[in-house]
């Protein structure tokens, strides 16, 4: 089911890549218009043509805003119904703006659209003859075609939460999560691609990773989801840009485990100390659920190695340390044990 998938409470189960844009104000009314140019088939032996031709078209136009608009609506509310998916949609649009009560609202005026529709239809069906039947429908769209653009700015807002979350991950919260964390440049998207399914993009700049990746991997028959998420950099949460917030939001509402990437080389262009920093970030946030892994270990001295290691341990006193090599793929095995040891005691949230 493409990336993953969401299983719902009564067994449901959605994707957020699955969820479609709106239609803006002048796609709608576009096809609106051409309902009425479309010609309407009827039979020979029906009477009153004229009435059910517009009632016809009374009906197209309703059920194109109900399929396109309402339905649509509905499926971004069940995806936004999951904390991760809402923080991750509320991420991509102004700050305040609480995207809930906005598909509520739209929700509630485009039901308008049905009122209307059930009022117009019988009016038509009552008519006295084709112009005023005619009228009527003329009117009805009229009405739905403002409702529709006083709802523009809000479908606008809508819009670029759906864009968001057709680029998250499906995440299925049955199953395990675990996050691979870090600054920009330690090898997180290296790592990934090394033990899972998932093909991140690696580059020597930082911020290449923008999106969350979503990998899977077996571990003793269970299949566990690993997650690349973007760098973060060790700064205050308000202080971070959106795609920092996009990994803060993953690691504080689905991950079980965190594995957090350290770079052990001295010429690092973010510096040692810095992800000390972010590394006690992480212990505040999840506690006793960060595996360090010392990445890079081909590319240092055993001396610089021990020291860097030391100076984990006296940050992060008990943590579970493993030093491995993404690229030469040393030491992984050592660290699927640590996540095997992990999980065994984690359960996925829901």
């Amino acid at each position: 089911m493409g990336r993953g998938s969401l299983r719902m409470e009564k067994g449901e189960v959605i994707c957020p890549e699955r969820v479609r844009r709106l239609p803006t104000y002048l796609e709608i009314r576009e096809r609106v218009l051409e309902v009425g140019r479309e010609p309407i088939a009827l039979s020979k032996s029906i009477s009153k043509k004229a009435l059910v031709k517009y009632s016809a078209r009374l009906e197209r136009v309703f059920r194109y805003v109900e399929e396109n608009v309402l339905a649509r609506l509905q499926e971004v509310n069940k995806v936004l119904s999951i904390s991760f998916y809402r923080e991750l949609a509320s991420n991509a649009v102004p700050e305040g703006v609480d995207l809930v009560n906005v598909v509520g609202r739209l929700v509630g005026k485009v039901k308008v659209v049905r009122k209307l529709y059930r009022e117009y239809k019988a009016r038509v069906m009552s008519s006295i003859d084709r112009p005023e039947a005619e009228e009527l429908y003329r009117e009805y769209v009229g009405r739905v075609l403002s409702v529709i653009r006083r709802l523009s700015k809000d479908i606008e807002l809508v819009n670029v939460a759906i864009d968001e979350l057709r680029k998250a991950p499906c995440i299925d919260f049955a199953k395990p999560v675990v996050a691979v964390a870090g600054l920009p440049q330690v090898g997180k998207s290296t790592l990934v691609a090394a033990i899972s399914t998932a093909k991140p993009r690696s580059s020597p700049f930082p911020f290449t990773t923008k999106e969350i990746v979503l990998g899977h991997i077996e571990l003793d028959g269970t299949t566990v989801q690993i997650l690349d998420l973007p760098g973060i950099l060790d700064r205050p949460p308000e202080e971070m840009n959106r795609v920092e917030r996009k990994a803060l939001i993953a690691l504080t509402t689905v991950a079980q485990v965190i594995v957090f990437l350290v770079d052990p080389s001295e010429d690092f262009y973010y510096g040692f100390d810095s992800q000390l920093n972010l590394l006690k970030a992480m212990l505040n946030l999840a506690g006793s659920k960060v595996v360090v892994a010392i990445n890079k270990v081909d590319k240092v001295s055993e001396e610089r190695l021990a020291n860097v290691a030391k100076a984990v341990e006296e940050v992060a006193p008990g943590v579970t340390v493993v030093k491995i090599s993404a690229l030469k793929r040393l030491g992984l095995a050592e660290l699927l044990n640590a996540l095997r040891n992990f999980l065994s005691e984690a359960k996925p949230q829901g």
